[in-house]
């Protein structure tokens, strides 16, 4: 931005995306000011981590943090209904997202960009990989790991992969990936949304600014995603139909190449397919070879709590997917099992879904169910007649009776398709813990 930076930077939110604003405003020159709904003490250290000499509001948003603001960017936490952003609004001083921020400090270097339901990690990442092994610097982040404010700090890429959640595009004004890829739609996040149909316009808003030098990879198999609305040139993966990527009974295939079999990826699970193609489509699109993403998906085993091996014994396998925090992602879990074969541990916060969407995969792989956290009695009540079904309440319990009844050639699979915040500081907690339930179990009972 340079030189028509904005005198003085409103920041709102001080979590990992709006300290690294924060810093990126002051490193424009502009005076910053930051305001967070929690107090001084709530939080603590973070505000080290502010540039020095920010303005603060703390413990709320008052209306008088707008004063002289030329710019407001907002943390994806940052409801758009919020009050400060309404008044913001009213006074006409414009509001960008943290990732919409970066990109316009860097709109020279093209940008990958990654929505869906589920799944949007592993792409991130996966592109990121393809363009790394094919010799392209790539930088990776957004709603994953690294701030995009951070990355462009930090510097010393070609391009970048973003992964960006709902949240972060449901305000953009502007920005235009090269490159955006949409994966999936399932419900999620509806204590934000008020229905499916304003979370799928905040996921297509993603592709709104686009144009025809730019490319917009979708999913030919979910309706939702295959029909967004998009000027830039249309790429599909499919599993169920010739597309510009897709399975050809065990081929994985780009045009009229073949990128490899599916019995040598290294990444397990059909939806795992999925996330090959599409990745392929996009890093392709920015300058990867198709000998570097065929050694990328023969290699590449995954990021943690996204449905991983994590322990194994008398022939029971115990599979970590804690990640999978909605239905959707629950779903595409069990679709690669075999029927009656997994011991499912499922609950947690529910977040308002539907869970009668779940029964007939239930139904067909699940041996057993094991619901805890908060919601797990409704969940239990739903899928009453889709299998045997325990109310364990905690994780701990759910591991000891699925060690019990788990027979050689079956799995134990963790797919809350729950958020973990009743009981856990987040996913990653929720996953390592099981992980070492597991061992623990399995000490006891050689």
């Amino acid at each position: 931005m340079g030189s028509s930076a904005p005198s003085r930077v409103l920041v709102v939110g001080l979590g990992r995306s709006g300290l690294a604003a924060a810093r990126l405003a002051a490193h424009d020159g502009s005076e910053v000011c930051a305001t967070d709904l929690r107090s001084e003490r709530d939080l603590g250290e973070v505000l080290r981590e502010l540039p020095e000499g920010t303005r603060r509001y703390l413990g709320g948003h008052p209306s008088s943090a707008l004063d002289g603001i030329g710019l407001v960017v907002c943390s994806p936490g940052v409801a758009p209904s919020a009050p400060i952003l309404a008044d913001a609004r009213r006074r006409d001083i414009p509001v960008v997202t943290e990732v919409e921020f970066a990109w316009r400090h860097r709109t020279d270097r093209p940008m990958v960009a990654v929505t869906g339901s589920n799944g949007k990690s592993t792409v991130t990442v996966l592109v990121a990989a393809m363009l790394s092994e094919s010799g392209v610097t790539a930088a990776a982040g957004g709603n994953l790991g690294t701030a995009a404010c951070e990355l462009v700090l930090t510097g010393g890429w070609d391009c970048w992969v973003l992964e960006i959640s709902s949240f972060q595009a449901e305000l953009l004004t502007e920005m235009r990936p090269s490159v955006g890829v949409f994966l999936n739609l399932s419900q999620d996040h509806l204590e934000r949304h008020p229905d499916i149909t304003s979370y799928l316009a905040a996921k297509r808003r993603l592709f709104s600014f686009q144009t025809s030098r730019d490319a917009a990879v979708l999913n030919a198999d979910d309706a939702a995603v295959s029909e967004t609305p998009s000027r830039a040139r249309r790429l599909l993966f499919s599993l169920e139909r010739s597309a510009d990527a897709w399975l050809d009974g065990e081929l994985l295939r780009l045009g009229d190449q073949i990128l490899t079999e599916r019995s040598k990826c290294s990444l397990g699970g059909i939806h795992n397919v999925t996330n090959g193609l599409a990745a392929a489509l996009a890093a392709v699109e920015l300058g990867a070879t198709t000998e570097g993403v065929a050694r990328t998906l023969e290699t590449f085993r995954g990021l943690s709590h996204r449905h991983l091996t994590v322990f194994e014994q008398n022939e029971v396998r115990w599979v970590d997917d804690s990640k999978a925090t909605n239905v959707g992602a629950t779903i595409a879990a069990l679709r690669g099992y075999p029927e009656r074969s997994v011991h499912l541990i499922l609950g947690g916060q529910a977040k308002g879904q539907d869970f009668e969407a779940m029964i007939p995969e239930v139904k067909r792989s699940a041996a057993r169910v094991y619901v805890i956290g908060i919601d797990g009695p409704s969940i239990a009540a739903v899928l009453a007649d889709a299998a045997p079904i325990e109310d364990c309440g905690t994780l701990e319990e759910a591991v000891m009776r699925a060690r019990r009844e788990a027979r050689p050639g079956q799995w134990v699979l963790l797919a809350p398709a729950c958020a973990s915040f009743d009981q856990f500081s987040g996913f990653a907690q929720r996953g390592e813990k099981f992980a070492a339930l597991a061992r623990e179990e399995g000490a006891r009972c050689p």
